[in-house]
């Protein structure tokens, strides 16, 4: 198939409605890159000051409350290529090799300054431009506008609709819940049912993706965290933000052997899969998995959990089915170490209340 046919194509799913927080966020972007172009020519640094646009189309395309710490670290990558590219045309002149020359220090410069572990390609970009317009008074001119548009970034951007990260990080894990609890229930239904037909793949696909959420989860948390020391409308909600750390860090915790366990339960109980012994591993984990099942999510949504963990221990403390063989043997072990950090869990969060 040519590439415009594929191009032509309808994606599914590619139309839908906006939400809320798209809508704001693009007049965030609006306003901010209007204000910084206006404030630009106003001052005199240039009548199409582009450079004092990028840094609200770039730095406001995630969460506004990192804008200040993302504007500030795009200002020294800025400085950083800048400065790069005015020594290089100071000393070298404008050829090849003096521009690989840039390239190379552009590059090493963006491996030194990072922020959460990704080089910085705006050290790279800045040198490259400025290298590529050797014209009197254009870096300095490039740095003004870079300081206007991540003042107003800085400044302006957080206190357009800032939306709560408590409320959003909350509402990821609340969907990250739900899928977690039909896809338990199902496989407690259902065990051995791997999946089959044209849908597998996107059927594997998709719970690759819920094992991929807590991390997911997780590291906007800690982004959120730095992200509250700058915010002034939302310094408050860092008590809340961590009640739902606690609820993040369990998913977690339970993502890697919940995974493990998803695994097993897909696995058709066919001959290669189970042992002459293992006469009731089609039968499933059965009233553990259930118990377990519930501790959890009521613990993901925050509840004490106490009631069902002590009934989960009740059903594992009676153990298996006389001739239960190595798989399900296994599934108990897995559930019962899940049961152990929700354990950890209620004793840390929920003791003495």
């Amino acid at each position: 198939m040519s590439v415009l046919g594929r191009l032509g194509r309808p994606v599914p799913g590619g139309l839908r409605r906006l939400s809320v927080q798209e809508v704001r966020g693009g007049a965030r972007m609006v306003l901010c890159a209007t204000l910084s172009w206006y404030l630009s020519v106003e001052l005199g640094i240039n009548s199409a000051p582009i450079a004092a646009v990028l840094p609200a189309v770039f730095t406001l395309s995630g969460i506004p409350l990192w804008a200040p710490r993302l504007g500030l670290y795009r200002l020294g990558s800025v400085l950083l290529g800048v400065g790069i590219a005015a020594l290089a045309l100071r000393w070298l002149p404008v050829s090849t090799l003096s521009l690989a020359v840039v390239v190379s220090a552009g590059y090493l410069a963006s491996l030194l300054l990072r922020i959460d572990g990704v080089p910085s390609q705006q050290v790279l970009v800045s040198a490259v431009l400025v290298f590529g317009v050797p014209v009197s008074g254009y870096p300095e001119q490039r740095v003004l506008e870079n300081l206007v548009g991540i003042a107003v970034v800085i400044l302006l951007g957080p206190l357009l609709w800032p939306p709560d990260p408590c409320r959003l990080l909350s509402g990821r894990l609340d969907a990250y819940r739900d899928r977690l609890d039909r896809l338990l229930v199902e496989l407690g239904r259902h065990p051995g049912r791997a999946p089959l037909g044209q849908g597998a793949g996107q059927e594997a696909g998709q719970a690759g993706d819920l094992w991929q959420q807590p991390h997911d989860l997780g590291r906007d948390l800690d982004r959120a965290r730095r992200a509250l020391r700058w915010s002034v409308t939302h310094r408050r909600s860092a008590a809340a933000l961590d009640e739902v750390g606690h609820r993040i860090q369990l998913a977690e915790r339970t993502a890697a052997p919940l995974h493990c366990l998803t695994a097993q339960l897909r696995a058709p109980a066919g001959p290669a899969a189970v042992g002459r012994g293992d006469a009731h591993a089609c039968e499933g984990p059965g009233p553990l998995l259930d118990a377990v099942r519930h501790a959890l999510i009521r613990a993901l949504a925050g509840a004490d959990p106490a009631e069902p963990i002590a009934r989960a221990r009740m059903i594992g403390e009676q153990g298996g089915p006389a001739g239960s063989g190595r798989h399900e043997s296994l599934l108990r072990g897995i559930l019962l170490l899940v049961l152990d950090r929700l354990d950890d869990y209620r004793e840390a969060h929920f003791t003495g209340r």
